[in-house]
């Protein structure tokens, strides 16, 4: 099966479940679509993420994409599973898998989730983790400004970063969790400084690094993965324009045979 993966965000975050299936399988092709026109879903309304998202995944599998992860915490709030019986590829969202990684690696029954606004107002969360355990409890903080910092860039400057974690996070750092979830695909690109800021003391959940491991299970289940052993190229859509995607992609994932193509959709996607 030489058809690639697919993979959909509102801009570089799924950049770091990307990593993650290139470093897993690294004889399969991904076609990323990152939804910079519209980025950021967070504040937007249900409806809109959910047209953007469709219409983001319907490109994908028109693209030839054999599966379609949907890299975006808001998205996979905004979409699943009514998207799922509308597509006729496997389709996977990050939510679940993230608050079932949660629910494993907390002993306190005490979780911290970092999300975006459209994620927290949907609660998903809430409802995915009280579905795996409902003892635990769980807070839950909007960060757009940790959005805001990595798609401009900004959160490769250190210092900058660690003020901006350091204003949002302050009155959570003697709280009483013991896990934090990355409830965003962007945020895994923040994780050490996230971390070091609570001392190095808690388990950290990325998300999309759950997803992954699920559809590739997944897909090897249902014979879906590529068996050739050729280094495949990958092909980056940037749905507008997004001035830092490619630096932040050679940061984040050096040294791979990729194609990057602007593009704008039209009404037959």
């Amino acid at each position: 099966m030489t058809r690639p993966i697919g993979i959909m965000d509102s801009g570089v975050g799924g950049l770091t479940v990307a990593k993650e299936i290139i470093h897993a399988l690294p004889s399969e092709s991904i076609i990323y679509f990152a939804d910079s026109l519209n980025c950021p879903y967070g504040p937007q309304s249900t409806d809109s993420v959910y047209k953007h998202t469709k219409a983001a995944v319907d490109f994908l599998i028109k693209e030839g994409a054999k599966t379609v992860i949907i890299a975006c915490n808001t998205a996979t709030a905004a979409v699943m599973p009514a998207l799922r019986d509308e597509v006729d590829v496997p389709l996977y969202g990050v939510i679940n898998p993230g608050a079932l990684g949660a629910v494993r690696k907390s002993t306190h029954n005490e979780v911290l989730l970092l999300a975006t606004e459209g994620t927290v107002k949907s609660k998903a969360y809430d409802k995915a983790i009280a579905d795996f355990d409902s003892d635990i409890k769980l807070t839950s903080v909007a960060c757009p400004e940790f959005v805001n910092l990595i798609e401009s860039g900004e959160y490769r400057n250190k210092l900058r970063t660690e003020q901006v974690i350091s204003n949002k996070l302050e009155a959570y750092k003697d709280s009483g969790c013991d896990t934090i979830i990355l409830g965003c695909t962007h945020f895994p690109l923040i994780e050490k400084e996230i971390s070091a800021f609570f001392n190095d003391e808690k388990h950290m959940v990325d998300a999309g690094f759950e997803t992954v491991n699920i559809a590739l299970s997944q897909l090897h289940r249902k014979n879906l993965l590529n068996t050739h052993k050729e280094t495949p190229k990958h092909t980056f859509f940037v749905h507008g324009k997004n001035d830092t995607f490619e630096t932040i992609l050679n940061t984040w994932i050096p040294n791979i045979d990729y194609s990057i193509k602007e593009i704008y959709l039209t009404k037959e996607h």
